[in-house]
């Protein structure tokens, strides 16, 4: 086996790659690493396992000022991270120096350039925090983490040495930020940003282990409080690409919609539910203790078929005031918990999420209970947000006060989320919505988008009187609303979704009505007899 010098390689300048230094910025390595890419000693599962569960239990970092924005964030990680890999030992190299990534090519067999898919900062700034490099000599693996808690338990327990701190980036997401993944085989890590890199490790049997860092996408164009948050990245072509939303809606299939559609005897009635059975509509999670497993195994699907799936965040504590989707998580801790749940099974691949509908109504909270329902959103967004996954903070529907709910979304870090999302369960008319999420935009003086939910505002809000019930609630007489798509009547407006599920009821608002979120198939037959009587939507044929 031959033996190859220690790394970083004799001659090597650190001034060469960073240039002047400053107390901020990284420290010279000592020589303590060699590479070995002939043959490796495997660490043991278990110490990996090990090393992982130190860090998803008790992650800790060096103090980052969470008050920056994901923009201001951005901002600040220029420097693009060389990415490549060594094909004998299967170990990664991230660097920020274009020297040490063209030594480690010549000299070392990094020779599987992945180019720089993101960018890091050299120097410490508000929002970001220290990712150290660290080297086991014995299995010859790299391990980038801006866990203080995992730099002590690999150093301590599984024979990593800590070559110090090796560039600087974001502990939590946001609209211009992508998760760097972390995969593991035979004890031995790679790096992925991009769901095609993700894609190809599973393929090739790496586990998914955790985010190692979330860095700036190296296309990003993040700047002040009016730049749009969420600009989209380039494709291959250098055209702007439309993020999530490059890929058609992930159709579900576990849905009440579904299971009725396959239950059904009547022909009639079978082409009636198939109208929304058939169509992509969001899965809603409401803080079920599984939900990270459901997620990843939904992505899982997802990506394979190259479909994103849409998900709405429904746990929020006092959710709906206690009126007829009362429940929710109990805590900020628990919610906040759930929130990082979701986000690993998500792993930074292609979603769309709905944060919290009706969660800016907050008229039955005390101002302590405002206060951490500002909190949990913010977290929500920043946390789940980045160049693949894109978050939209519920705005209600027309008829509220833009100017109003402007400065809820503003406490609740909109900044930080690619825009917003109206009409969600409501019946408004797309034009109408379109009108009221425009001035919302005009009252927030920034550039953002929004969504509209369509699933059932085909004939619009009904006028009469809804049998003493809310308006919103079962009323008589709606249909089917434009189908999901990207192609809308205004730039804003990134899509037409369908997030509430057609044919779920809103609540025991009426004699006989099922219970919120149980299927109603007589209102769900009669939205979509309307829609095609109307005209609405176009006959799809039973497979």
């Amino acid at each position: 086996m031959l033996i190859l010098p220690t790394w970083p390689p004799p001659g090597f300048n650190p001034a060469a790659r960073y240039g002047s230094w400053t107390v901020h910025q990284p420290s010279t390595r000592s020589p303590l690493m060699t590479i070995s890419p002939g043959s490796r000693a495997v660490l043991s599962f278990a110490g990996v396992a090990a090393i992982v569960a130190s860090t998803l239990v008790h992650t800790s970092w060096a103090a980052a000022d969470e008050s920056a924005s994901s923009g201001q964030r951005c901002q600040s990680m220029t420097s693009p991270v060389y990415e490549s890999t060594n094909p004998t030992s299967d170990a990664t190299l991230l660097t920020t120096s274009s020297n040490e990534s063209e030594q480690a090519k010549a000299k070392y067999g990094f020779t599987n350039s992945l180019g720089t898919p993101f960018s890091a900062s050299t120097s410490a700034a508000d929002g970001l925090v220290a990712v150290h490099r660290l080297y086991n000599n014995a299995s010859h693996d790299f391990l980038w983490t801006k866990s203080t808690t995992e730099v002590t338990s690999a150093t301590t327990k599984y024979g990593y040495v800590d070559q110090g701190v090796d560039f600087y980036a974001s502990v939590s997401g946001g609209s211009c930020l992508t998760a760097v993944d972390r995969y593991v085989k035979n004890g031995v890590r790679q790096y992925a940003s991009t769901p095609a890199q993700r894609q190809a490790l599973a393929n090739n049997g790496w586990t998914y282990e955790s985010i190692a860092f979330y860095a700036a996408t190296n296309t990003s164009t993040a700047g002040d409080s009016t730049t749009e948050p969420a600009a989209p990245p380039v494709d291959s072509t250098g055209q702007p690409s439309s993020g999530p939303y490059e890929w058609p809606a992930y159709l579900n299939k576990s849905t009440q919609a579904w299971n009725a559609y396959t239950n059904e005897t009547n022909t009639t009635n079978k082409g009636l539910i198939y109208q929304i059975a058939s169509t992509p509509t969001s899965i809603w999670l409401g803080g079920r203790s599984d939900d990270q497993a459901r997620v990843d195994k939904i992505m899982d699907e997802a990506a394979a078929a190259h479909q994103t799936p849409q998900f709405v965040l429904y746990a929020i504590p006092n959710r709906d005031c206690g009126s007829y989707s009362a429940g929710g998580l109990s805590t900020v801790s628990q919610y906040e918990n759930w929130i990082d749940e979701v986000r690993k099974g998500i792993a930074g691949r292609k979603a769309v999420i709905i944060v919290e509908p009706d969660a800016i109504g907050m008229g039955c909270l005390s101002s302590s209970q405002q206060a951490d329902r500002y909190t949990m959103l913010k977290y929500a967004m920043t946390t789940l947000s980045s160049a693949n996954t894109w978050t939209y903070l519920h705005a209600g529907s027309s008829g509220l006060g833009a100017s109003d709910v402007a400065a809820v979304l503003k406490k609740a870090g909109i900044a930080d989320a690619r825009g917003f999302a109206v009409n969600v369960s409501s019946f408004d008319s797309t034009a109408n919505e379109i009108a009221y999420g425009n001035s919302i935009i005009k009252a927030l003086g920034l550039k953002t988008h929004f969504v509209i939910d369509t699933s059932r505002n085909g004939l619009g809000r009904y006028s009469g009187d809804n049998g003493g019930a809310p308006g919103w609630c079962n009323p008589p007489g709606r249909a089917l609303g434009e189908r999901p798509t990207t192609d809308t009547a205004d730039p804003n407006v990134d899509a037409y979704l369908w997030i509430k599920a057609p044919g779920d009821s809103d609540g025991s608002c009426h004699s006989g009505d099922p219970a919120s979120g149980q299927w109603f198939s007589s209102y769900a037959l009669g939205l979509s007899q309307r829609a095609l009587d109307n005209k609405i939507i176009s006959r799809r044929s039973l497979p």
